[in-house]
């Protein structure tokens, strides 16, 4: 029993030699200035082997005590440190020349990071714009289309062969030229006939009248009788409705003759030519197709909602498809709603003036018209605005720094946006440099 005693105790006393040993070697490796090594175990836990045991490194009880045992504060555990903790014998005390060259380092941080201040990156050059509280002037775009006021198919107004057609298709020509002309024979025969039964019933109209004059005279005398006499009045009446009848069909034939020179109703383009000579119409047959391209109105199909603010005589804008723009006015609201589409149609008296004729019926244009509903809004620039991957922002800039803001932002106006949320009237935002500020900082303001 004595001699197991004796032998734990020896066994103790070694184990104490040697922790005492290393440590104080430790305390001569800190006293030269030296890290001590770590163990071996550490060593497996130095992954990029500097020596030291990092924040990154630790694990377990190293991780959840490193300020604790990070004596030196160096950023590192090294092999004195750990053991002194984990005896709690407190940690290794520094030499002079472990604390001079502390103290050496740590100034040689500040004056780095002094100098980094001093000569730094220069502030950036910025424009800056105000967050105003204004009466916006919204526009919106559609789709219209030129439309001649004066176009369509040009008629006959008699039947009859075609003997001559004086144009083309492009020809311009003037309000009252000849166009087409039919052969008119059979017409003049016919006003010649017609002619002759209007002559035979002025002379029976006259015989009977004069024959009414005569018994009239004799109302006084035994030969009078009221019964002729009222058979004569009837004669004469028949023969003058007689007279007026084909008087009113010559005047008929007369018109149907001139009505052979089919003449342009209006200065026009002619479109379309459907006869050529030779042919034969009837009344009402479509001969040329003519469109006025000087007389031009545009029609747009508006939405029905979009309704409400439009008025007559409101101003717009006609862009054609060369990009060149026209004033234009609201003629009229067409109460004719499209179930399919919920649109009505809108004409617009546009302004082309002489370069009216360089547009084509139905050559689609854009319009625009203005949206303004008279409130007003809080508006910023769009060129404040960024996107990045955490939302929209703009840089608000006070005195001379530049601060990041996220915004909520609402629908566009013209070159600006609708403010939702997240800006004030007043805010100065950056307008130009803003790509360059980063997350902030320092600005020079540039007019």
């Amino acid at each position: 029993m004595s001699l197991h005693f004796f032998s734990i105790s020896k066994h103790n006393i070694m184990l104490k030699l040697v922790i005492v040993t290393v440590t104080c070697l430790a305390f001569s490796l800190n006293a030269l200035g030296q890290k001590t090594p770590l163990s071996d175990r550490g060593k497996a836990a130095d992954k990029n082997k500097n020596g030291l045991i990092e924040r990154s490194e630790a694990g377990g009880p190293l991780a959840a005590n490193f300020d604790e045992i990070d004596c030196d504060k160096n950023g590192g555990l090294d092999g004195a440190e750990i053991p002194a903790f984990f005896q709690g014998t407190g940690c290794p005390k520094q030499t002079s020349t472990e604390k001079k060259k502390d103290q050496k380092q740590a100034n040689k941080k500040k004056s780095v990071k002094k100098r980094g201040r001093a000569g730094g990156r220069p502030p950036q050059a910025v424009k800056l714009e105000e967050v105003k509280l204004e009466t916006t002037k919204e526009t919106y775009k559609v789709i219209g289309r030129i439309v001649a006021m004066q176009t369509g198919p040009l008629a006959a107004q008699v039947r009859g062969a075609v003997v001559g057609v004086k144009v083309n298709i492009g020809d311009r020509v003037k309000k009252n030229n000849v166009l087409v002309t039919l052969d008119k024979r059979a017409l003049q025969a016919g006003r010649k006939r017609i002619s002759a039964q209007v002559s035979r019933y002025k002379t029976m109209l006259a015989n009977a009248t004069r024959e009414l004059v005569r018994m009239k005279k004799l109302s006084k005398s035994a030969a009078y009788s009221r019964a002729r006499f009222e058979d004569q009045e009837g004669l004469v009446a028949e023969r003058k409705a007689q007279y007026l009848e084909f008087r009113a069909a010559l005047e008929q034939a007369q018109i149907d003759i001139q009505n052979t020179s089919i003449r342009a109703p209006y200065d026009a383009v002619v479109i379309e030519k459907h006869v050529e000579v030779g042919g034969y119409v009837n009344v009402g047959a479509k001969v040329l197709t003519l469109s006025n391209d000087k007389s031009v109105e545009v029609e747009v199909d508006i939405p029905s909602y979009r309704l409400v603010n439009l008025q007559l005589g409101t101003r717009a804008k006609i862009i054609t498809g060369s990009g060149k723009t026209y004033g234009a006015t609201v003629r009229a609201i067409i109460p004719n709603e499209n179930t399919r589409t919920r649109t009505r149609p809108v004409r617009l008296e546009a302004n082309f003036g002489s370069e009216s004729s360089k547009y084509a019926d139905n050559e689609s244009v854009t319009v625009e018209l203005p949206l303004t509903s008279g409130n007003k809004v809080l508006t910023v620039n769009k060129d404040a605005v960024l996107r990045r991957a955490n939302g929209t922002i703009v840089f608000i800039v006070s005195g001379n720094n530049a601060k990041m803001k996220s915004v909520q932002l609402g629908r566009g106006i013209g070159n600006k946006y609708q403010v939702v949320d997240g800006l004030k009237a007043g805010d100065m935002v950056v307008v130009r440099g803003n790509e360059r500020l980063g997350a902030g900082g320092r600005v020079k303001i540039i007019k």
